[in-house]
């Protein structure tokens, strides 16, 4: 019989949506909530903060033995009168577990506004900025430029597209005079591509193009700032016009860019760091060169950071009379600020448990009873995000239970590694041993180890350690007990003898004349 059928357990969320849900509006849209627990739960949800009744609408539907809903557009109605915070509650009589939020948004392609564009002119050498200012979609659409033939627009060291999808000339020749530079929006939800009215660029050609020293067209000014998020991907970018073209080099005051995780794109323009950490904060300086001068421009790079878990709160499982506690700890910067709940109620806001107490991130339960079951949630959340932690406190008097099957046999070759598996739960936490053929104080040390889990390793199987091995669990409930028998084999005649066998290649006759006069 399977544990989860014999003891009863508080809710567990096992499935639910990203916290940040995005969905396509020609969809219907399905927000996931699976939950366990022993009574089966029962489902809730809560919208933008308040309970929301989906029996009322008949649009909306939950799936039986789930708390998944699905919202149906087949007869009319607007995805975007969906948009918000949903929370999903999973309740049965021993607590209730909660879903993050899920902040559902319908994807967006939103078409270009009609503009006309006048013929942009420009002195040979001079530098240009062509917009593209995309219309702001959700997510935000992939940019590129090309021309009325679909080709795209050739990019080198003078001529590229920048982070932002503006295309930068950092010197007009002669040669980019063009009636068809057109940028496109790519968008990934709904798979079009729009595509901005087209510029005319027409190049005013002189006797003599003067040099000119480097000056940066992006970013503006000596410095700048950039703020990024601990494990989030940092770019930096520096776009630089002059004649000849400038080069671009980077540096990291105060120490090396570290070679490991940097990347230079876009023709040493961009600077990638992935997976940013506190070490990458500091000061990166660009540098533009050419022949007539340089110029350089600071960027100061803070690394702040979303909530990450130092110490997760687990599943406590105690007999009656036990203590136990709950540990919620996480960092980020600025600091988390934790908060904790009971059965999705504030926990200073619930009902007075004498023997409960809160000490900060750690929850102390002094000698438990049947009472003290529910589910707790630890919140942790700055200014960046928010982590939400489930973890119950079940308060269990049940004698041991042997979870895996019984009486198995075990075949091994000598001299491997081996492992019976006892898996056993019981409240109070059993203690197990492990016998072989019914005899000793049990099984641990030099040639054996158990494991916390139940299982028994013997290091090397030898013929001596054949037999009959009983694991017995045992708690002040009661005892259950369990066999396995193991054989263990000699090496196979076969085995032996592919050991002892050196290879050699094969001979093979050659192919060609010799071949044939053997032959003939």
């Amino acid at each position: 019989m399977s544990l989860a059928l014999t003891v009863k357990q508080p809710p567990t969320i096992v499935k639910q949506s990203s916290k940040d849900y995005i969905v396509d509006p020609r969809d219907n849209i399905i927000i996931e909530c699976e939950a366990k627990g022993n009574p089966q739960p029962m489902f809730t949800w809560r919208r933008k903060g308040k309970f929301f009744n989906t029996g009322k609408d008949h649009r909306v539907n939950m799936r039986k033995r789930s708390g998944t809903l699905e919202i149906n557009f087949r007869s009319g109605g607007r995805p975007e009168d969906y948009e918000g915070e949903y929370q999903c509650l999973a309740a049965n009589d021993l607590g209730i577990a909660m879903s993050n939020k899920i902040l559902l948004r319908v994807s967006k392609a939103p078409l270009w506004p009609k503009e006309h564009l006048e013929p942009v002119v420009v002195p040979e050498g001079r530098q240009l900025v062509l917009a593209c200012n995309p219309p702001p979609g959700l997510p935000p659409p992939y940019t590129f430029w090309m021309n009325s033939g679909m080709t795209p627009i050739p990019q080198d060291q003078r001529v590229s597209m920048g982070l932002n999808g503006d295309l930068y000339f950092s010197n007009v020749l002669a040669k980019d005079a063009h009636t068809d530079y057109s940028c496109n929006a790519r968008f990934l939800f709904t798979h079009t591509i729009q595509q901005k009215n087209p510029f005319t660029l027409r190049v005013q050609s002189g006797r003599r193009v003067p040099e000119s020293t480097p000056t940066f067209l992006t970013p503006s000014g000596s410095d700048s700032s950039k703020m990024v998020l601990r494990g989030q991907q940092l770019l930096l970018e520096c776009i630089a016009a002059g004649l000849p073209t400038p080069s671009i080099k980077w540096f990291k005051k105060g120490g090396d860019l570290p070679a490991q995780k940097v990347k230079f794109e876009n023709y040493n323009k961009t600077l990638q760091i992935v997976n940013v950490s506190e070490e990458d904060a500091g000061e990166y300086v660009c540098m533009a060169n050419n022949r007539i001068g340089s110029v350089r421009h600071s960027i100061h790079v803070q690394v702040k950071g979303a909530p990450y878990w130092l110490d997760k709160p687990t599943n406590l499982v105690l007999a009656p009379d036990e203590n136990g506690r709950l540990v919620c700890r996480a960092s980020g910067n600025p600091k988390p600020h934790i908060q904790w709940l009971v059965n999705g109620e504030p926990v200073e806001s619930s009902l007075a448990v004498p023997n409960r107490e809160m000490m900060g991130d750690t929850i102390l339960f002094r000698s438990v009873q049947i009472g003290n079951n529910a589910v707790y949630q630890c919140n942790a959340s700055n200014q960046h995000g928010y982590l939400l932690a489930n973890a119950f406190v079940s308060v269990l008097n049940m004698a041991p239970m042997i979870l895996g099957p019984k009486n198995q046999l075990i075949k091994v070759i000598e001299n491997n590694r081996t492992f019976l598996d006892c898996p056993f739960f019981g409240s109070p936490l059993p203690d197990l041993r492990w016998f072989k053929n019914g005899q000793g104080s049990g099984l641990d040390g030099g040639h054996y180890r158990v494991y916390i889990n139940g299982t028994l390793e013997i290091k090397r199987a030898r013929a001596e350690d054949e037999g009959t091995y009983t694991c017995v669990a045992r708690n002040i409930m009661g005892t259950v007990e369990n066999q396995v028998i193991l054989e263990v084999k000699g090496e196979t005649d076969l085995v032996a003898i592919v050991k002892r066998l050196k290879w050699t290649p094969p001979r093979f006759l050659p192919v060609g004349p010799f071949t044939r006069r053997l032959r003939g």
